[in-house]
């Protein structure tokens, strides 16, 4: 008895010495690469979410439509990004399965992008823009895929903040390089060098990124394209899952809590340079390029939020940038100056990463690796379809009220509700593996 007992712990001695030693490591130089596409799609979108809205409201839009109109590319969101994730899946070719999307959508996002800064009238400038919300949602999901595919689930908030880090950086390009030519020579110009960004973030990508051996075709060998039936498609929009009961609870209140927080968030990137033309008074290239601050702050501490997520759990982090985002929110209405646009854009940058970077890894995390893909369908959905009527109905607020000073106080509602939700969630944390309890 004594020496089956030595030898069982004999047993789980190796067997935690061999665990230690394969512990994973995260290959900074692949995660640095995958950032490229996400420096891409946030210089693509900062431009976008800066201008487009003025460039709307100068066509004589009443701010409802304007709200209806830049919640385009969200419902795109929950119905185009699930139809191409499930097919970056099944496709076979030269460049693999995920890369293929990024190499050929995003060069066609960046003539859009041209496209809607030259229009001359509403109806050319709506079917650009539609046209770029479709043409930018097809590769979405393929380029948020890669980083799942080769990353194990431990280090996935980790490697999340450096992918946000260099989606930042997107951001601060963007902005800031977009201000001084918009100042200088319009939007036009501005957007021609975003969509000069865009594809030069793309060849990087395609450059230094190299998918699996398994996804790629051989020399000589026909790409395979599949089709996706409605079946597959519905499965993908709203995917079934294996969750025990206290899983399954926690599963519905992080989709609300994605929910409500990007409802909050959205409103505020959507009508900021709005706020900041209308309600103080400053001129629109100067709204723009305080935007860049925003971008900054995301910059500084996207990789430390993944850290700090790692480290202290994702809801706590997550809640600690809701509680901060609120505190930051709750007086603007009354205080704010356009001497506080950098500060509120930096500061407010810090705090939201803190949310952002954590969102997706909690989730997913949830899942177990059998269902990473059908989480992250879930996290799109949730995700999107609040991004998507949020600007229409603080749109119809704002008409109501008259000022755009309010995005902060309906947003500061919106963070409350999601962090009462927080303390009914126990699960997503880094070692919950919940899927297939049933």
């Amino acid at each position: 008895m004594t020496s089956r007992n030595d030898d069982a712990a004999a047993g789980r001695a190796a067997g935690a010495t061999a665990g230690a030693a394969v512990r994973p490591k995260l290959n900074y130089a692949q995660t640095f690469s995958i950032g490229f596409g996400f420096l891409a799609i946030s210089a693509a979108w900062a431009l976008y979410n800066a201008y487009v809205p003025i460039k709307l409201k100068g066509l004589m839009l009443p701010t409802a439509v304007v709200g209806m109109i830049m919640g385009i590319d969200n419902f795109c969101g929950f119905t185009v990004q699930p139809l191409f994730g499930i097919l970056s899946d099944k496709v076979r070719t030269r460049w693999g399965r995920r890369l293929p999307f990024a190499l050929f959508s995003i060069p066609l996002g960046a003539l859009c992008l041209i496209l809607i800064s030259v229009a001359p009238n509403v109806p050319l400038t709506v079917t650009a823009i539609v046209i770029y919300a479709v043409v930018m949602a097809t590769s979405r999901a393929p380029i948020v895929a890669l980083m799942p595919d080769v990353t194990d689930s431990r280090l996935r908030s980790r490697a999340n903040g450096i992918i946000n880090f260099m989606g930042s950086i997107g951001n601060v390009l963007a902005l800031a390089g977009g201000s001084l030519l918009y100042k200088r020579f319009g939007m036009s110009a501005a957007f021609v060098a975003g969509a000069v960004i865009m594809v030069a973030a793309v060849t990087a990508l395609m450059r230094l990124v190299r998918e699996p051996a398994e996804f790629v075709t051989a020399p000589g060998e026909r790409a395979r394209l599949p089709f996706v039936s409605w079946r597959e498609f519905r499965e993908a929009v709203v995917p079934r899952l294996g969750l025990d009961g206290e899983a399954r609870r926690s599963f519905m209140l992080i989709l609300i809590v994605l929910f409500l927080y990007t409802m909050g968030g959205n409103a505020v990137e959507t009508y900021f340079t709005l706020y900041a033309t209308h309600d103080l008074g400053m001129d629109a290239a100067t709204a723009g390029g305080d935007l860049v601050w925003y971008a900054v702050g995301m910059l500084a501490f996207a990789i430390p939020a993944g850290m700090i997520g790692s480290r202290f759990g994702r809801r706590a982090t997550m809640s600690a940038g809701l509680v901060l985002s609120a505190a930051l929110f709750v007086s603007m209405p009354w205080v704010g100056r356009p001497f506080m646009v950098p500060i509120l854009a930096f500061t407010y940058g810090v705090f939201w990463i803190l949310v952002v970077v954590n969102a997706l890894p909690w989730i997913t995390q949830l899942g177990g690796v059998e269902h990473t893909g059908a989480m992250t369908a879930y996290y799109y959905l949730a995700t999107s379809f609040g991004a998507a009527i949020s600007p229409t109905i603080f749109g119809l607020i704002q008409q109501s009220l008259g000022e755009y000073r309010w995005m902060f106080i309906y947003a500061v509602v919106l963070f409350v509700c999601a962090l009462a939700c927080m303390p009914f969630i126990t699960r997503g944390e880094a070692e919950d593996v919940s899927a297939g309890a049933d």
